[in-house]
């Protein structure tokens, strides 16, 4: 399975490398749209003749991170609603019904990231048969 630390997060949805740090401490799992928790903590040796063992990162699921982030302009949109009507918090319990043309949006959007997280696993596979086909 493929993950993303945090600076890998930032390159592949296209963002400043701290905007990740951001989201993940300010959508927390209290928020509205929590930010995915972690599924592993790596640590990766470092190169060259001294090399050592570097810090060590959270990692994320690719998928639900671009999961969350379809949905973020949303959820900051009923953010900043709830901020202009003095409502520190949405109500969980009675969520507004979704249309029809909202859920099929929200498949749509799930169906494009599973499919960008596909085509991006496809690629490594490619090119590592490609470098075993060489060795």
């Amino acid at each position: 399975m493929y993950l993303w630390t945090r600076k890998e997060i930032a390159e592949g949805l296209g963002v400043s490398p701290n905007t990740p740090h951001y989201w993940i401490h300010n959508w927390g799992p209290d928020s509205t749209h929590p930010f995915p928790e972690p599924i592993a903590r790596i640590q990766q040796q470092g190169n060259g003749p001294r090399a050592h063992w570097g810090l060590r990162q959270l990692a994320y699921d690719p998928g639900a991170v671009q999961q969350w982030h379809v949905g973020l302009a949303a959820a900051k949109g009923e953010r900043m609603s709830l901020a202009q009507t003095g409502t520190t918090r949405s109500s969980k319990r009675n969520p507004t019904p979704m249309s029809n043309l909202q859920i099929a949006v929200e498949a749509v959007a799930e169906l494009r990231s599973a499919m960008a997280v596909l085509v991006a696993t496809r690629s490594e596979l490619v090119a590592l048969r490609e470098e075993v086909g060489r060795a």
